[in-house]
């Protein structure tokens, strides 16, 4: 009943926990949606706005070119009467400052155009016959000529874009955005064919730099960090605001080089977009001006909503925060600060009994931990372990200088018939005999070989020791891992984060991980993982620097762990010769290591190399050096 009432309490502790953080995390991601909404709907608003404007910028235009041209065809206004011509047009110009120059063209190639430069009225008149030449008129505030000057220019209204695109349609034309030729300025032209036997045409430009105005207007509406683009034809950049400072007289195209952010946005066809790890919302607006489509796009940075949302959550979120605190004080107070005391206790495990009298008594999960604990440590103390290694360690030694003795003197007799039938073999000429001495010769070529092996486990071994990040060592040994076992075999690397600097020889370090890694792949026939890990560990007041190498395979029971060090042991039959873990365990020894195996069948082996770890490199190297 105790123990139930233990996890009443902790279950009280993580719903409160699971509460205030979903009370926090719902009020965040339900405002995060209605905001999203309400940006939504309000983009909807300022792209109405946009397109109001707009319009309100086009239709007297439209409207006064229509007018031009029922007085032309009604033959009540005529451009030759130039001065009546600039009065009539100038007062529409004063009304409508963004409209910056008028330009008449007819078939014969006679011109006109009247230009609100800054300010200043210039009047342009080209004849027919005045080839070569134009006249260029300064006009006074009422359409009067006050200067000439004529001056040589090969203009032609007939080659210009807005009069050549007029010709093609019956109704109002608006061009592609170009430069002016007079101010060199961007815009466009909406142009209408007058009467069309005399293919008179009448543009009016306007100024691109004066539409961008309204999206100025458009972003106070939003947000400060909201972008906003006027796109013509889904081509060019009427207006648009953006990193990119517009140059004078410079006309952009939509590309992904210069407009990376609205290239995404424009292709990707969503309304909700990833740039650069920032989320954008995106809202396309299009509608079309006669021949033209326009199209504004918003959009707005998903950060605009969260940092409009951090105020509203934070008294939530402090009110979270302080209950999290009390909860967690009382966890602390009850269970963590006595799991620190006993983790304390832990580090004499093996060196004496540990009794936890102050805990051992609870009935809760502390109290089974405490009881847990001591009777460990007893349990340790009845086995130190450390003599079976020892008395194994002996009884290794001992077979180990026994094999080398034997296998010297096996090799001495294997060369003497080795040699013999070599140079007997040549003297024969029956041929039984000579496959004989064939078979004789290869087979002494095998036991020597053998007897090499072997005495590469029984015989004193000198080693080139140097100094090694383990880390790094593996890191340059991985095509070499990876190449060893098959594709359907996954290696997986788990190296330590600090570098764990290690004295060895690199040929024999090659040999232990190569045995290593081919016992591993051998364990998995049907295809795993392997796992090759590094870490730090303390060991009886000593670092060492661990390597393990871990598959996922058939596993070992416990009669063939104890067996796997020793020479000629395999459990893989014609195909080993059993010395390649007893060469492991013969290098580990010379490198004043040891090895651990941990195995369990149908659940994969464990192999952990020590290597005592050192960690004043410097003087380590410059006694070396000495």
């Amino acid at each position: 009943m105790a123990k139930f009432t233990l996890s009443i309490k902790w279950l009280t502790v993580l719903v409160m926990i699971a509460l205030a953080t979903g009370i926090a995390i719902t009020n965040y991601l339900v405002s995060y949606h209605l905001y999203e909404q309400y940006l939504i709907h309000h983009m909807k608003t300022v792209s109405s706005f946009f397109k109001g404007e707009v319009e309100k910028l086009m239709s007297p235009v439209e409207t006064f070119l229509y007018n031009i041209q029922a007085l032309v065809c009604c033959k009540i206004l005529n451009f030759n009467d130039i001065e009546k011509t600039n009065k009539f047009l100038m007062d529409f110009m004063k009304k409508y400052p963004y409209v910056t120059s008028i330009n008449y063209g007819d078939g014969k190639g006679n011109g006109y155009l009247i230009l609100n430069d800054r300010d200043k009225w210039l009047n342009r008149i080209k004849k027919a016959e005045d080839r070569g030449y134009v006249v260029w008129n300064t006009l006074n505030n009422d359409g009067e000529i006050i200067n000439k000057r004529r001056v040589k220019d090969n203009y032609d209204p007939r080659n210009t874009l807005w009069y050549k695109q007029a010709l093609e349609r019956n109704d109002i034309q608006w061009s592609e955005q170009y430069q002016f030729r007079t101010t060199i300025d961007p815009g466009v032209t909406a142009s209408l064919l007058l009467c069309g036997n005399s293919k008179e045409v009448v543009g009016i430009d306007l100024m691109i730099k004066d539409i961008s105005s309204f999206l100025y207007k458009a972003k106070e509406m939003l947000h400060p960090e909201v972008k906003l683009y006027l796109i013509l034809d889904n081509k060019y950049l009427i207006a648009f605001i953006d990193e990119i400072t517009p140059k004078p007289g410079k006309i952009y195209k939509v590309n992904k080089d210069q407009f990376p952010l609205l290239y995404h946005a424009l292709y990707s066809g969503k309304d909700k977009i990833s740039f650069h790890n920032q989320k954008w919302f995106v809202k396309i607006e299009n509608w079309n001006m006669k021949n033209r489509k326009l199209s504004l796009v918003t959009m707005t940075p998903e950060i605009v909503i969260k940092k409009s949302l951090y105020i509203h959550l934070f008294y939530q979120i402090f009110t979270s925060l302080v209950l999290i605190f009390f909860v967690l004080l009382y966890i602390t107070k009850k269970y963590i600060n006595p799991i620190i005391e006993i983790s304390g206790q832990t580090a004499y495990l093996g060196f004496k009994e540990i009794y936890l009298e102050k805990y051992s008594q609870r009935t809760d999960e502390i109290g089974y931990l405490s009881r847990a604990i001591s009777f460990a440590s007893l349990k340790i103390l009845k086995t130190r372990e450390m003599e079976r290694k020892m008395e194994e360690f002996h009884h290794f030694e001992s077979v180990r200088r026994a094999l080398g003795e034997a296998v010297h003197r096996f090799k001495d007799l294997i060369n003497i018939i080795h040699g013999f039938a070599s140079i007997a073999q040549p003297k024969v000429s029956e041929e039984f005999v000579r496959n004989a001495f064939d078979q004789i010769i290869n087979a002494s070529k095998r036991a020597i070989y053998l007897s090499k092996e072997i005495l590469n486990v029984t015989s004193e071994r000198k080693y080139e020791m140097k100094v090694f990040d383990l880390n790094s060592l593996i890191q340059s040994m991985k095509t070499k891992i990876n190449a060893t076992v098959e594709d359907h075999i996954n290696v997986v690397y788990e190296l330590s984060s600090i570098p764990l600097m290690v004295k060895l020889d690199i040929q024999a370090f090659d040999e232990v991980l190569t045995h290593l890694i081919l016992n591993a792949r051998d364990a998995i026939p049907e295809g795993g993982t392997i796992t090759i890990k590094t870490e730090a560990a303390s060991l009886l007041d000593k670092e060492f620097a661990v390597l393990s190498v871990i598959d996922s395979g058939i596993g070992m029971d416990e009669a063939t762990q104890k067996r796997i060090f020793e020479p000629f042991f395999t459990t893989k039959g014609d195909k080993s010769i059993g010395l390649g873990l007893s060469i492991v365990y013969k290098i580990i020894k010379g490198h004043e290591g040891f090895i651990e195996v941990e195995s369990e069948v149908g659940k994969g082996t464990t192999f952990k190399i020590y290597f005592p770890l050192i960690k004043d490199v410097a003087s380590l190297t410059a006694s070396s050096a000495e």
